[in-house]
């Protein structure tokens, strides 16, 4: 069965049709896979086997077709390349951990949503010529939410043989979808009507401080029955709430409507010992990013003060050019050095130190101007610099070839040193760099701006150096040749997008991202982490 892209307008309008296939790096198909122009109606989903045909207005043959799969990276194609050869190859995400699991406490069961079909509703319809449209409701969710199941209720007056829907699951800005959330396709194939339930509870869906989700079904396969014609349709009530999403396809606009679909998730929670029944937060403020970062923030800062590591009695200090810099040193081996972020100290690695030093000779630097380092300058600082600092200790402890563990601005700095000292590098991990400050969350830029306008005389230069560096070019990482691995949080604040990009234009990178966690991954996925940096290191 070909599943056909089509077009809103006039049935005598020029048109192009590209016959293809979508693919992965082993040749296997991937079913399913949404494709479209952005900022039209014209979209689709390929088949079962990864077929498609594209019918393209000749209005829209300078524009590019999106390919989009869950559990695959977005592919731009021009159709220019696509009438040559329609097949097209999408990488898979480097997202290869699974969900978190909540443990640690006894988890309660409730059912958010809608659990009977009320007498007065009406109905939203699926058009089976238009299988890229997605339907769905917002649900909030508890400070820690596992999803167990999804049910909704068909309308009785449907008439088909059968159906498939793929069940998609985002993150919520704005009261609008954004960020998918699934690295695999969850489907659902049912030959009734009335009500229907998902079981999700093989897929460990489970999520730590996310106020909402959107959960949306698209119909992907269909069979009608006999000469009886199709009709297909979710069942919906009135709401004075906008609840009800709607969009064409994947790359087109989400539009809200009033009601909500009859439809409800069973869950295991935990509201972290709130009085509370109910999932309602309207009258709660919302807790952002940034909050979030900060409360983890304080937190394990808290708890690593109670440590020895940035204050042991056998730390040192070397003098390098308008500095004096600190550094720590535990256990044997291979030297492994460790590099903290913006702001931060040895200490910020009090979970990392006592695993690595069983393996390694851990030498732990304070970046100048941080923890127990000086900086006699008043010049503003630089990752160059820092890079140089490195350089400077690695000649006074006579090393020939370090690996680096960076983190943050400690990413920035094992890049730098990298490419500028290539010889002196074994294997690079960088937990949250960016390449330039645009890979950061605009959010948090904005942050940093009002930081800079609000203080009048503080040293602002951390604050500053974040906006305004790194600038790295993708031909300085071009130049690394050894073996990088490429880390982020599922939240961080360095966008998605923008740590693949990395992971691309260093040869031979291995990019993983966590889940359930931001840019603190050393304070909230210590064993995770610990376990990923040890394998690669050890990895010959």
């Amino acid at each position: 069965m070909l599943v056909v892209l089509l077009f809103a307008g006039s049935a005598i309008c020029a048109q192009t049709t590209i016959n293809g296939m979508v693919k992965d790096h082993n040749n296997a198909p991937i079913p399913y896979c949404s494709m479209g122009i952005k900022n039209s109606r014209t979209a689709g989903l390929a088949d079962q086997n990864g077929v498609y045909k594209l019918v393209i207005p000749d209005s829209l043959l300078e524009k590019e077709i999106i390919f989009s799969s869950v559990g695959y990276v977005e592919k731009s194609v021009s159709i220019g390349k696509l009438k040559v050869s329609g097949k097209v190859v999408l990488d898979e995400k480097v997202a290869t951990l699974n969900q978190v699991v909540i443990s640690g406490t006894k988890l309660k069961e409730k059912v958010i949503g809608q659990q009977k079909r009320p007498m007065l509703t009406f109905s939203k319809m699926f058009d089976k010529n238009m299988p890229s449209i997605e339907q769905g409701n917002i649900f909030e969710l508890f400070t820690q939410t596992r999803l167990k199941s999804y049910s909704f209720f068909i309308i009785p007056s449907s008439k088909f043989k059968q159906i498939t829907l793929r069940l998609n699951i985002y993150k919520v800005n704005g009261n609008i979808p954004s960020e998918p959330l699934l690295q695999e396709n969850i489907l659902f194939s049912t030959s009734t009507t009335g009500w229907q339930r998902i079981d999700l509870s093989g897929y460990k869906l489970s999520y730590n401080n996310l106020d909402k989700l959107a959960i949306t079904l698209q119909l992907v396969a269909h069979s009608a029955l006999g000469d009886t014609a199709f009709v297909f349709g979710l069942s919906a009530k009135k709401s004075l709430s906008k609840n009800l999403l709607f969009r064409y396809q994947s790359q087109g606009n989400w539009e809200t409507n009033e009601g909500t679909f009859i439809s409800n998730l069973e869950v295991a929670y935990n509201q972290e010992g709130k009085n509370s029944t109910t999932v309602n937060k309207e009258d709660q403020p919302e807790e952002n990013l940034e909050t979030q970062m900060l409360a983890s923030v304080i937190k394990h800062r808290a708890k690593a003060q109670k440590t020895i590591f940035g204050r042991n009695k056998s730390g040192k200090h070397i003098d390098v050019d308008s500095a004096k810099l600190y550094y720590e040193e535990y256990g044997k081996g291979e030297p492994l050095i460790l590099l903290h972020g913006n702001g931060g100290s040895i200490s910020d690695f009090y979970q990392q130190i006592p695993y690595l030093s069983k393996y390694f000779r851990v030498i732990a630097l304070d970046t100048r101007g941080q923890g127990r380092s000086t900086d006699l300058s008043k010049l503003p600082y630089s990752y160059q610099q820092f890079a140089t600092d490195l350089f400077q200790l690695t000649k006074v402890l006579k090393l020939a070839q370090i690996n680096i563990l960076g983190w943050s601005d400690g990413g920035n700095t094992g890049l730098i040193f990298n490419y500028t000292y290539p010889q002196m590098v074994g294997k690079l991990a960088i937990i949250g760099a960016n390449l330039n400050p645009n890979g950061v969350k605009d959010q948090i830029i904005e942050g940093f701006k009002k930081q800079v306008e609000d203080n009048t005389n503080g040293d602002l230069r951390l604050i500053k150096l974040m906006l305004s560096q790194p600038n790295i070019r993708p031909s300085e990482l071009a130049m690394i040749s050894n073996r990088v691995l490429v880390i982020a949080g599922s939240d961080d604040v360095i966008k998605q997008e923008h740590t693949i990009s990395i992971g691309k234009l260093i040869k031979d990178a291995t990019v993983t991202f966590i889940p359930n966690s931001t840019h603190y991954i050393p304070f909230e996925q210590r064993d995770q982490l610990n376990k990923i940096v040890l394998e690669f290191m050890k990895t010959k």
